[in-house]
């Protein structure tokens, strides 16, 4: 394969509030880190940057950095009358003199409006000199909220400051793309760091409508795994020239306005690959001829998100170039209409009767007999399992009574039954021991059944979507691979997204192969379930 100089755009450094055991936070475990991963160059912030103050964060980032060359710091910037760092004019040209590559603003973390008379001054100086601003607004005392990003002021300072090369980075944008596609559409100079965007075709809709010029890779290490958002990135269906823009070049030519950043990728020699998946991914090798099955994923086109408007045909052709030979579906029209939804899965599984197992979408607050009635019809039509619309999305307690009638229906009938999550381990355990016919799923990465699954053997756990640092491992340690089922959720993430955490760890490759697909055929053939056009066991 043609060689691509990864940079990463979003790495810390050091320790902050909510670093877990085991991530790479020092100099040495964040560059073995990116020798796993391939990546050649980060940009690396202080931890202490984004939680309590610049001024101690922008000296320890350089000790830091200073003896490693693939290292490249930043630095984080404050309103100028407080005081606590030089005036700005004072700061840009520090930062040149000490090889520093852009400026960070953690606006909610620190109450920084991004209003004219707040900021305006320091960003007039930045334009001038050419420093990559990276807008961040993430708040550690409300970890993991996501969809925050200010976007009326991004587009204000963009388009007063046109020359300020712009970067939105935050832990998730998911509701808020509508917003961030008017911004880059108003907005030349803005770029949108790409950790922050893990949804289906995402990379190709921005190129495809904005440019790559748009975009940057990341990965926000140490507390996410880097895998994921390189597959993402990787395996797009974009140009060559694209992908070596977003992957190191985009970044590469912001950091250029410092003279004294010296680019070193081509000096990197990285590890041979752990085992043949690891090298697959690695080299961006095709997984047309791997045969994978995937116990979550979703079909439809109606959501309050958006949804790439694909067709079932390039559904079909997504799955086939990941390797996908059978994909469990059921609607995305979670907080829709269940019915509507369930048709526009069958529309799709009549289309490609030998690639889904469909699952009917139930809200039990629709009622005990509107649920019975959706669920015979979903049995008519060909459904083969339930997924179940409990908690947050359907106001529905796990431990009412109508969760109990859908899994004696799942039992009865000897099908599998998904939920995103299925409550504390004793509610489960009760369900999956009172319903041995019925096969149960946590349809996300939940990390606290594993006592239950030891006790029961009906409950999997779906690996939708593993995301921290070192999550698949942690996983494998809980339940043992045997009981994970790989889970891409499509067509909502990128089914690249939800097998990067797998093929980049560390477990054996056969127990990789055993959540990839293994599990979930053998379950299939236990319990007798296989696409209708399928032969029973192929």
């Amino acid at each position: 394969m043609d060689s691509i100089a990864y940079f990463d755009c979003a790495c810390y450094l050091g320790r902050n509030l909510h670093t877990g055991s085991g991530q790479p936070s020092t100099p040495d475990a964040l560059l073995s880190a990116m020798d796993h991963f391939g990546i050649h160059e980060a940009l690396v912030i202080d931890a202490i940057c984004a939680s309590t103050g610049a001024r101690a964060g922008n000296r320890r980032i350089l000790e830091f950095a200073k003896d490693h060359p693939r290292l490249h710091p930043a630095w984080a910037g404050m309103m100028t009358h407080a005081k606590e760092l030089p005036p700005p004019d004072a700061l840009v040209a520090e930062m040149c003199d000490l090889g520093v590559g852009a400026l960070y603003l953690f606006y909610k973390q620190f109450d920084i409006p991004l209003e004219d008379w707040a900021v305006d001054d320091l960003l007039a100086v930045l334009e001038e000199n050419n420093v990559p601003l990276f807008l961040c607004p993430n708040n550690l005392l409300e970890n993991g909220r996501i969809d925050v990003t200010d976007w009326p002021n991004v587009v204000r300072l963009c388009r007063k400051f046109p020359k300020l090369p712009v970067v939105v980075t935050e832990n998730r944008i998911y509701r808020s793309q509508r917003p961030l596609y008017e911004a880059l559409a108003a907005c030349p100079n803005l770029k949108l760091d790409l950790s922050s965007i893990w949804l289906n075709k995402r990379v190709e809709f921005i190129c495809r409508e904005f440019g790559a010029e748009h975009l940057v890779w990341g990965s926000q290490l140490p507390a996410r795994t880097p895998g994921s958002p390189l597959m993402q990135l990787n395996y797009s269906d974009i140009s060559a020239d694209e992908l070596t823009m977003i992957a190191g070049g985009n970044m590469r030519r912001m950091l250029s306005w410092n003279p004294n950043i010296e680019f070193v990728a081509e000096q990197v020699t990285l590890p041979e690959p752990v085992d043949s998946l690891h090298k697959v991914v690695r080299e961006r090798i095709s997984l047309r001829d791997e045969r994978f099955y995937d116990c979550h994923g979703h079909i439809g086109w109606s959501s309050p998100y958006h949804v790439i408007n694909d067709t079932p045909e390039t559904i079909v052709a997504e799955m086939d170039k990941f390797g996908i030979e059978v994909a469990c579906a059921f609607s995305i029209q979670i907080v829709g209409d269940v019915a509507f939804g369930n048709d526009e899965v069958m529309e799709v599984v009549n289309q490609f009767p030998s690639r889904f197992i469909p699952f009917t979408l139930l809200n039990p607050y629709h009622g005990e007999a509107a649920m019975l009635e959706e669920l015979e019809r979903g049995l008519a039509m060909g459904m083969m399992g339930v997924k179940l619309m409990l908690n947050s999305y359907a106001c529905y307690d796990v431990h009412g009574p109508l969760v109990d009638v859908a899994c004696k229906f799942a039992n009865d009938h000897k099908q599998f039954i998904l939920s995103h999550h299925w409550g504390p381990p004793a509610r489960i355990q009760q369900l999956c021991t009172d319903n041995p016919d019925a096969l149960f799923i946590s349809g996300h990465s939940a990390g606290d059944y594993g006592e239950v699954t030891r006790a029961v053997d009906n409950l999997y756990i779906c690996t939708c979507p593993f995301l921290a640092w070192g999550q698949t491992e942690a996983w494998v340690d809980i339940y043992g691979a045997d009981k994970i089922l790989f889970g891409s959720d499509l067509t909502d993430l990128p089914i690249s997204w939800g097998l990067g955490q797998i093929m980049y760890s560390t477990i054996s490759e056969a127990d990789k192969r055993k959540i990839l697909g293994e599990n979930l055929l053998g379950l299939m053939q236990r319990w007798d379930i296989f696409p209708a056009a399928s032969p029973a066991g192929a």
